[in-house]
Formats: C-alpha cells, structure tokens, sequence
C-alpha cells in the first residue's frame, strides 16, 4: 500500500457536524441571493446544493456568477464549522495510527481528504499536532466535487500520483463509502456510532473496524 486516504471530522477528530443546520444556512443565503430553494431537504448533501443551485444559473432563472456564489456558500460554512471545532477531540490513538503506518510501510504517503474547509481543517489538525503526519490535506477549497462525487478521491490520487491499487481511504460514514467506491478505490470504514457496521457493510466498504487502531491489523 502506497497511500492512505483519511477523512478528517469523525474519523481523525471527534466534531459534531449539524446536517440541518448546514442545509438551513446554505439555503438561507441562497435565499437572499434570488435562488428558489425548495429543492433543500432534509438529508441532502452539500454537493448536491451546489449543484442544483449552479444549474439555476445555467438555465439562467438566476443572473449570478456561480463562483462568487460558492465562495460565498463555503464562507457560510467555514463559519459554523470554526464554531463547531472548538468542542471537538482527537480520536483515542490517532498519532500512534499515524506513526504506525509510516513504519510499517517504507515511502508510505498519508493524505487527509475532507468536505470542510481549509481554514477549519488545518485549524484542527494544528490544534491536535497531527498536521506533521500528512504529506498533502485535501478540503474542498481544492477539490473539484465534495464527497460523496468520486472526483474527489481521484483528484487527490491525481495530485499525489498514486495509482488506484495502491491507495485505501479510511472514513466513518456513507459518504466516504460511496466517493471511494466510486472511484475504483478500497476502503475502510471506521464504526464510530455514526453509521452500523452492517449499513457500512451494505454500502460496499472493503473493510470495517471498531476502532481507528485496527487500521494497523489491515493487510499491507
């Protein structure tokens, strides 16, 4: 294995994300800015937000520029996930995970990938000391799509240069699930009361374990 994929909120630092509360500040400013957002349920993922709200300006109901109206959207986000850090925790034996695998595996790359921010992201990685560990963090400041788009997971591959085989991503929810799986890529998924180990299981993950440190116990 040459690379290992992780997702940040959830499965490197515990982090108490409100889907509503997203949704409903998403909306809100798209609201104000003259978008109709009746198609916002409950449940929807951020992407498919952006998305839709992007096709309105394509068909031209709403005269904007569509990456002014996500920058200013991931500004919205960046807010409520700044105030959601700062009651977040490290997960029980991140750092020895980290440590282990670049033992274990001579030249290994570890990368974070994650649907935050830059600026929340680094944030918590710095607070935790974990930023040291990584040799490159995706968030969606860079990336082309969120999670769960699979361009996500091959615009890091891409970068990094590291084929599909040779990579595992390692989240604790659906939505890692299905980008990784969507790109070609094998994962595991850390059961961490998010999500049941049969619905992770259902989802097609490659692997799923109770705890962080069994990513060690993996095969090579």
């Amino acid at each position: 294995m040459r690379c290992f994929i992780f997702d940040v909120d959830g499965t490197l630092v515990t982090l108490n994300v409100d889907g509503d509360k997203l949704r409903t500040a998403m909306g809100e400013e798209l609201n104000r800015l003259g978008f109709d957002i009746s198609f916002i349920q409950a449940g929807g993922y951020t992407q498919d937000i952006i998305d839709k709200a992007k096709l309105q300006i394509e068909l031209g109901d709403v005269e904007a520029d569509f990456e002014n109206v996500k920058a200013t959207l991931y500004r919205v986000l960046d807010e409520l996930e700044l105030r959601w850090n700062e009651k977040s925790e490290p997960i029980d034996g991140v750092a020895e995970v980290l440590t282990g695998l670049r033992r274990r595996e001579k030249g290994v790359k570890l990368a974070t990938l994650t649907n935050s921010g830059r600026a929340p992201s680094e944030l918590l990685l710095r607070k935790y000391d974990l930023l040291k560990h990584f040799d490159y963090t995706f968030s969606r400041d860079e990336l082309p799509y969120m999670k769960p788009r699979p361009e996500a997971v091959l615009h890091a591959l891409a970068t990094m240069g590291v084929p599909k085989d040779d990579a595992l991503c390692i989240g604790d929810s659906v939505v890692d699930v299905r980008a990784a799986k969507g790109a070609g890529v094998r994962i595991a998924s850390v059961v961490t009361g998010r999500y049941s180990a049969e619905r992770l299981r259902a989802e097609g993950a490659d692997y799923v374990v109770g705890s962080l440190s069994e990513i060690l116990d993996l095969p090579h």
